[in-house]
């Protein structure tokens, strides 16, 4: 399967010159199964904008989105996605049920005086499927979750590929012994981890509770998780382009096989 990036910040899609090169949209990371050309996207964050434009232009069928929580940043590309507005293209919604959430609650964020359109009148409405448990099969993919660390809940996820496992693990915090030991468990073995390192060292001690880690933490847990490589994602908003080379070399030097994640990068699992 091929990963895509398009959306790679946290917290808010806020764009500075000296940004731009990695990307200022926040999390939406795309799919493809390439045997069968199946697409699941990952999180619907201001990133969704730009991978709808590409769906609309050339897609059939369903596009399935599969939430890790309900954040703004991980939803507010949602009302903004060209293909509830091309006919002729269904859009799923998978939502899971985390705490008193449900899927009802989605269409909250179409409606006045959040959105002009209206859930009801949306060209192509839709469907909402929300669910419960640790397993959830969306067409081809066959996906297992885990509970992260971060306020209100949100989920990992782990992808089987041909070439190896992929995981999506965005909003975690690392640093807690019980979670951080069932965490190692869930990834070990995977071909690719995409990690929260929204904060640097620096910064993590005035954090603590927020629900992120720093890319520090996140390089020494994949060298010790026996993985392939290891993807810093939910860059902190603002953070420059030179400043992210720098914390990909300082990562690198702890988890030789590290890379930040890039607008428009994609991968092979």
């Amino acid at each position: 399967m091929r990963v895509t990036f398009w959306g790679v910040r946290g917290s808010v899609p806020w764009a500075t010159a000296a940004s731009i090169g990695v990307g200022c949209n926040t999390p939406c990371v795309a799919v493809r199964d390439e045997r069968t050309g199946a697409q699941l996207v990952l999180d619907a964050g201001s990133g969704l904008v730009g991978l709808g434009q590409e769906l609309a232009g050339g897609a059939s069928g369903a596009v399935p989105v599969l939430l890790t929580h309900y954040h703004w940043d991980h939803t507010q590309g949602l009302p903004f996605f060209a293909p509830l507005y091309t006919r002729g293209l269904r859009t799923e919604i998978w939502a899971p049920r985390l705490g008193a959430i449900d899927a009802a609650r989605v269409e909250t964020m179409f409606q006045s005086p959040f959105y002009p359109v209206p859930y009801a009148h949306l060209p192509s409405r839709p469907v909402l499927r929300c669910w419960s448990g640790l397993e959830v099969d969306i067409g081809v993919f066959r996906i297992r979750a885990h509970r992260l660390r971060h306020p209100g809940g949100a989920l990992a996820y782990r992808l089987r590929g041909a070439g190896g496992d992929f995981v999506y693990a965005t909003d975690h915090e690392l640093g807690d012994a019980v979670h951080d030991a069932a965490f190692a468990g869930f990834v070990r073995g995977a071909r690719a981890v995409v990690l929260d390192a929204h904060f640097t060292p620096a910064e993590l001690p005035a954090h603590r509770g927020w629900g992120h880690s720093s890319w520090r933490q996140c390089a020494e847990f994949a060298l010790a998780g026996n993985i392939g490589e290891l993807w810093l994602f939910h860059h902190k908003p603002g953070r420059t382009d030179a400043e992210m080379a720098g914390i990909e070399v300082e990562a690198s030097a702890i988890f030789p096989n590290t890379r930040a994640a890039r607008e428009g990068v994609s991968f092979e699992v």
